[in-house]
């Protein structure tokens, strides 16, 4: 299993836009490099492929942040309720 790797919002926004630049600025280096008559095929064929991609990456990076979360909250949850039942048993013994 891959190691899981955790970005911030700031860093994962800024990850996601330079992912992007670089998709923006192949997709133009190809429409200004394509023989004459060939640059709308190169272009639609790079921007499916890679456009599929970004949009990959950038669902793949936000899911986790969203699972980061959701696994953190929970925790810090679980860990308030098991805090919670030792301050229980140990008022009951002390009252008890």
């Amino acid at each position: 299993m891959p190691k899981r790797i955790t970005l911030d919002a700031a860093t994962a926004r800024n990850l996601f836009l330079e992912r992007a630049c670089a998709y923006y600025n192949e997709l133009n280096r190809i429409l200004e490099t394509a023989p004459l008559g060939k640059g709308f095929d190169q272009a639609e064929a790079f921007a499916v492929a890679q456009g599929r991609e970004l949009i990959r990456q950038s669902l793949e990076t936000t899911f986790q942040q969203q699972i980061d979360r959701i696994e953190k909250k929970t925790k810090r949850d679980s860990v308030r309720r098991v805090r919670r039942k030792k301050d229980i048993s140990a008022t009951k013994r002390n009252n008890g």
